[in-house]
């Protein structure tokens, strides 16, 4: 293949803002503060994950000073791992005065001297928060499988992640044959917000038959000039990450992605952009997302190339570069 245009470009969108919850701080219903109900409110990505589901050995925990310390424990293919921790700093609110943990041992709960829940400790938050949270420490609890991307943009552009998500017939189903076939995992749900669009551009000097007149230009000033509207870029997101993770409860777009025929790329046709790359990253966070297809990892790319089928080279492609193996076409 050969290039058409000496420059080539491409448009990336790269997470901002992450939210993470359990499918039963979902289902539940939780308040949230203002702040995350705002952040929230925005994510219109969404990732359905599993990870093995933490509890806590009731007998290790001790709770003195308002210090908390114990064991952390949870199943692979049914066999028990702990993880020790110790110094979390937890003043009982209100008017509680002890702590207890019963069965399924997944949170411990304050109570007060008439016995009633003031409030409670997850086991899911322990190990997603207090623990520490890399890719080599702690790598099974911090690790999910992706299992389902999709997107929480209404009709109207106006429905939220949380308020599709709770009457998600997928997610139900997900929760369902979960719970059947692993028992020992959990779900979790990854909400995301994309709020800044960049152009790739790249410049092939040494493509001498390709196009450098002013429609080489004309092409990206034009391109810059329009940008993907929110629900196309919303589409385009969801797109590139299905095909990229080619989560297990996904269909569309998880291996005939990208064609010319699917309408959310119907802009990239028409402006002459050649790339998609939607990154998800994970590093501050220190956690990390794999699925069948793709390894563990905090920081995803997702590299589409928009232009094979129509043999060309796209913006990941110059003369005499190396293939680079990574991108999907």
């Amino acid at each position: 293949m050969k290039r058409k245009f000496v420059t080539e470009f491409g448009i990336g969108y790269m997470n901002s803002y992450t939210s993470m919850l359990t499918a039963h701080q979902l289902m539940k219903g939780g308040e949230l503060n203002s702040v995350d109900r705002e952040n929230i409110s925005k994510c219109h990505i969404y990732l359905i994950a599993a990870r093995p589901s933490p509890y806590f050995k009731p007998e290790s925990l001790v709770y003195e000073n308002n210090i908390l310390s114990g064991t952390l424990c949870y199943r692979i293919d049914g066999v028990e791992n702990e993880i020790a921790f110790g110094g979390y700093r937890w003043k009982l609110e209100d008017d509680a005065i002890s702590i207890d943990c019963k069965y399924p041992y997944r949170e411990i709960r304050s109570l007060n001297k008439e016995g009633h829940k003031v409030t409670y400790l997850p086991a899911s938050y322990m190990a997603s928060v207090y623990l520490p949270r890399n890719c080599t420490s702690t790598l099974d609890l911090n690790s999910y499988e992706v299992l389902y991307v999709g997107q929480a943009l209404g009709d109207q552009g106006n429905r939220s992640a949380i308020d599709r998500l709770r009457s998600h017939s997928t997610l139900q189903k997900i929760l369902a044959l979960t719970n059947h076939d692993y028992p020992d995992k959990e779900i979790m749900i990854f909400m995301y917000q994309f709020d800044h669009e960049q152009m790739l551009t790249s410049i092939d000097g040494r493509a001498k038959s390709a196009d450098n007149s002013d429609e080489n230009e004309g092409r990206l000033v034009n391109a810059m000039n329009n940008p993907s509207k929110k629900k196309q870029k919303i589409g385009m997101i969801e797109a590139a990450l299905i095909r990229y993770f080619q989560p297990h409860y996904n269909e569309i777009f998880k291996i005939k992605f990208p064609s010319t025929k699917h309408k959310v790329l119907k802009s990239c046709y028409d402006l002459d952009i050649t790339a998609l790359v939607v990154e998800l990253d994970s590093e501050d966070l220190e956690f990390c997302l794999y699925s069948k297809r793709v390894k563990q990892s905090s920081h995803h790319i997702a590299q589409i190339d928009l232009v094979s089928s129509q043999n060309r080279q796209s913006f990941f492609f110059a003369t005499g570069m190396t293939e680079n193996k990574e991108v999907i076409k």
